[in-house]
């Protein structure tokens, strides 16, 4: 009898120590699968890949936040302010081969003093804010006598200024010697006279 009491004391004990074995194991299990009590892990490269894509978009969303908060207060005096920048900056790269009077230095391209007078004479039927928006978004449909085919499309490399930059150089350009007739709101791609674009 006094065996049967010790084997069926041993039993009780491996039963209480295989289910505690198996609690703690399944606590632990619990505790991995929580992501608030996760232990942290080592990362691995698809965690790092996730991690940047994470974080770029976030960059775009701020990005956009910021643009659509430029465009709700954007005036026509601060298109050509920031058309100006674009231009003189060197984020257009224009002064590789245009020049404004004695400013900048290229020479590939027309100097661009008093092109917002000049513009509206230029291709017949077409207003000062049309060529020049013919000219950075389809430079060989109209090339300057004297001056070789060698503008990039503005929205592309090199340059690569997007639709927004675009409007704001002309609104820039044409003041210079002229006035300016492009709005805020306006779609500079629209000003293209029968581009495939703007259909």
């Amino acid at each position: 009898m006094k065996s049967s009491v010790v084997r069926l004391v041993l039993a009780g004990s491996l039963v209480l120590a295989i289910g505690a074995a198996a609690f703690g194991a399944l606590e632990k299990w619990s505790a991995y699968r929580s992501p608030l009590r996760r232990p942290a892990l080592a990362s691995t490269p698809h965690d790092v890949a996730l991690d940047r894509l994470a974080e770029q978009r976030a960059q775009r969303a701020e990005a956009e936040r910021q643009r659509a908060e430029l465009l709700a207060n954007l005036t026509g005096e601060a298109m050509v302010e920031m058309g100006r920048e674009i231009v003189h900056g060197g984020r257009g790269f224009c002064f590789n081969c245009h020049s404004i009077g004695a400013e900048g230095g290229g020479t590939q391209g027309p100097n661009l003093e008093g092109i917002g007078e000049r513009a509206a004479s230029r291709v017949e039927g077409l207003s000062a804010a049309q060529y020049l928006a013919q000219s950075l978004y389809e430079p060989e449909a109209f090339v300057v006598e004297g001056f070789a085919p060698t503008m990039p499309v503005a929205t592309e490399r090199p340059i690569g200024i997007d639709d927004l930059e675009i409007l704001m150089v002309i609104a820039y350009l044409e003041t210079l010697g002229g006035r300016r007739t492009v709005e805020p709101g306006m779609k500079a791609l629209e000003l293209v006279p029968g581009s495939e674009k703007s259909r």
